[in-house]
């Protein structure tokens, strides 16, 4: 087995297990890495939240305000350090920024992408989206956000995808590229969606193959979607893993002797039918604009 191949697997088994809700427990581990006793410059970003618990005209939420608090966001928290102490050099203001940020990261809630101003427009929109589109509101606030697990995930998936284009190996790709979309849909994962869809894009529009794509992608979506949901029934997360690759593999295998084309053009339809919403409701439209003016 070649060190590419090794790659990939470690990037799917990774963005797999940590899309099911044994992944969760685990990226409660991160929690641990780095000392948590707040410094001056972490209670003056939890200042607004701070306050607003003694104001009852003011509402950010509970373990949900860094959404809602202006104060967590990349640039609000760097707002917020630097006015801490107004005397500090450059240099201890980027140490503590970063030492705050990493203490909210190493936090299964994260850091949001962007701040969203009206919690109370929100609740709504989310109760909306929960009653007609059964989109579970705790997964809109969790695809808002990023945490180290998934920083960790989506770059093991840049660095498969990265060394995984190969001419030769296109339908591997496309099943690599399309496991971590839906690990990265069920997991939460903004970076690691952004991250697979471009590369699915890239392999769609390169490969004069189409019907290795088309196969490769439904591998990818049907074996990362039945082991996520496999695992997920299982009290015992070892048995539900366990279960869940034998079911995987056994999906992958049977894909292989049926046609796949009808299949195929039943997904590709319904995505261009729901895309524009799920890209809406999630801010994953805001966060790739982000990292395009960045680029």
């Amino acid at each position: 087995m070649n060190i590419i191949k090794k790659i990939r697997q470690a990037a799917i088994a990774f963005a797999g297990i940590f899309s099911t809700p044994f992944g969760k427990t685990l990226e409660k581990k991160f929690g641990y890495i780095i000392d948590e006793s707040p410094t001056a410059y972490d209670i003056n970003i939890d200042k607004n939240y701070n306050e607003s618990i003694y104001d009852k005209t003011i509402n950010y939420g509970g373990s949900e305000h860094r959404h809602f608090d202006f104060s967590h966001t990349i640039s609000k928290m760097w707002e917020k350090v630097k006015a801490t102490h107004p005397d500090d050099t450059r240099l201890e203001e980027l140490n503590n920024y970063f030492l705050s940020l990493m203490k909210d990261m190493q936090t299964p809630m994260g850091i949001p992408i962007f701040n969203i101003n009206n919690k109370e427009t929100y609740d709504q929109f989310a109760s909306y989206l929960s009653k007609h589109f059964a989109i579970n509101k705790k997964w809109l606030i969790d695809i808002q956000s990023v945490n180290l697990a998934e920083v960790f995930g989506a770059t093991i998936g840049v660095v498969a995808l990265m060394f995984g284009w190969k001419k030769s190996e296109k339908e591997e790709f496309a099943d690599l590229a399309s496991s971590l979309v839906v690990a990265g849909v069920f997991g939460a994962n903004p970076i690691l969606i952004i991250v697979s869809l471009v590369s699915l894009a890239k392999s769609y529009t390169k490969d004069k193959n189409k019907n290795k794509f088309k196969k490769g992608t439904l591998r990818g979506v049907l074996g990362m979607g039945s082991f996520i949901m496999t695992a997920s029934l299982f009290s015992s997360p070892i048995i539900g893993i366990i279960i869940g690759l034998i079911v995987a593999i056994s999906v992958k295998k049977s894909l292989k002797k049926i046609d796949l084309s009808e299949i195929y053009d039943w997904f590709k339809e319904n995505v261009k039918k729901y895309g524009s919403i799920i890209i809406e409701t999630t801010g994953i439209e805001k966060l790739s604009n982000k990292i395009k003016s960045l680029v």
